[in-house]
């Protein structure tokens, strides 16, 4: 199988990008920098200049028999400037739209396209359970994540099957946990906000697992939630993360100061959703990590490397 992949670079596409490479696809990765994009993924990966919301290079499509759409920019990262806001609706719906305008142009379409989505579609809701059925909600990134997929569904057509993976915080090395390792590594760590908030998580080998799933499975379309089947409280997260690490988790970190540093992308930290990956436990696919515990230990202990002592 020929996959073309946008965001490759990323943290959840270099790793999409090795595991396929690994197992036979031919693997070609849109970017804006080439000679970056070589050194993150090495030479056995095709890497084709794009600018991301323009039309595809005219033979960047030829022979593809699927499109992974991971291109985005990070929500986590600073706050939401209006200029960030923007960014981060043009890194994903303008680019899923030059991406699915270039397919509908070709009379060799891909078979199947799959395009990043996020739960943050379901908005804030509680202690609610939510499945792929759950209407959208109606804050900043609820109304990204719907725009996003409404893009990407415009691909859809008797030769091109879609799907939206609508994806969790994702534990691997890099991510959100990147962010959480320092304070515990000097006993400064602890829940965010109240701790009660759901964090619904995927372990990185599974969400590339999972995303393999739905490229090589014909019946498996529209929403998929990536997520473990096992969500948790924020406290239980940070109370896992401090028994792995032998560290305490025991300091919080208040509402006020968070929206004082952060502003409206608090939100993010502070409000959860309690997300089940129905649709993936119904269609087969078997997590290797279904708990919390079992994936943090695996990042910390094989990948980070986190002294245990």
């Amino acid at each position: 199988m020929k996959t073309l992949i946008t965001g490759g670079t990323g943290f959840i596409g270099k790793h999409l990008a090795r595991e396929l490479l690994s197992a036979g696809h031919k693997v070609v990765v849109l970017s804006r920098d080439k000679a970056k994009a070589v050194k993150e993924l090495g030479n056995e990966i095709e890497i084709v200049v794009w600018r991301g919301t323009e039309g595809l290079p005219l033979n960047a499509l030829q022979g593809v028999d699927c499109v992974v759409n991971l291109a985005g920019e990070s929500i986590g990262s600073g706050r939401w400037t209006r200029a960030k806001k923007e960014r981060i609706v043009a890194s994903r719906v303008d680019t899923t739209r030059a991406l699915t305008n270039s397919i509908k142009e070709r009379t060799d379409k891909p078979k199947v396209f799959v395009s990043a989505s996020a739960i943050g579609f379901y908005g804030p809701c509680g202690d609610e359970e939510l499945t792929e059925g759950s209407p959208a909600g109606g804050d900043f990134l609820a109304r990204v994540a719907k725009t996003w997929e409404s893009e990407a569904y415009k691909t859809e057509s008797p030769e091109t099957r879609v799907a939206t993976v609508r994806i969790g915080v994702v534990l691997g090395h890099g991510g959100a946990l990147e962010q959480m390792i320092p304070p515990f590594r000097l006993c400064l760590g602890g829940p965010i906000g109240s701790g009660k908030q759901w964090v619904s998580w995927i372990h990185v080998n599974d969400l590339v697992g999972l995303i393999r799933f739905v490229m090589e499975n014909d019946a498996v379309k529209g929403p998929v939630n990536a997520t473990a089947p096992n969500p948790v409280r924020m406290e239980e997260l940070c109370k896992a993360l401090g028994q792995v690490m032998k560290r305490p988790a025991m300091l919080r970190t208040p509402e006020f100061l968070l929206r004082l540093i952060f502003g409206e992308m608090a939100d993010l930290l502070l409000n959860g959703q309690r997300v089940l990956p129905r649709k993936a436990l119904e269609m087969g696919y078997e997590f290797q990590f279904p708990t919390a515990r079992s994936a943090l230990e695996e990042v910390l202990l094989n990948w980070c490397q986190v002294p245990l002592n």
